[in-house]
């Protein structure tokens, strides 16, 4: 085995990162392949920066309906982005250190621990 420096270190937390983005990406489009239409995530961190997949994944495992914004500026993901966090926090999920800036700026850990929350709370 290796020793643990500081390299090493942060090769396995990128190699643990990539795995659980594999695994949340396929979790993702098992359930927006239930949509109609059916959508897909190619890249976890970037297609839930404007919220719109966001919605799409909460509207599925909810079945209810979701508001969101036309279009593609700023305005649009950010409000998007508050639309699916405010549902998610009157469903009463806690939702610890998860911000606006942080999902528009595609975070790995704080998308996975989005969505990390959202597989918990729902399946």
């Amino acid at each position: 085995s290796l020793p643990l420096d500081i390299d090493n270190m942060h090769m396995l937390l990128q190699e643990q990162e990539q795995i659980q983005k594999r695994t949340f990406t396929n979790w993702i489009n098992a359930q927006l392949s239930k949509r109609k239409p059916p959508c897909a995530v190619l890249d976890l961190f970037s297609d839930l920066r404007d919220g719109s997949r966001l919605l799409d994944l909460l509207e599925v495992m909810s079945g209810q309906r979701m508001s969101r914004e036309k279009g593609r500026g700023f305005f649009q993901e950010r409000s998007n982005i508050e639309t699916a966090l405010s549902f998610l926090r009157r469903k009463s999920i806690k939702l610890v250190n998860i911000h606006i800036p942080d999902i528009i700026d595609g975070k790995p850990s704080i998308i996975l621990g989005l969505v990390w929350t959202i597989i918990l709370h729902f399946h």
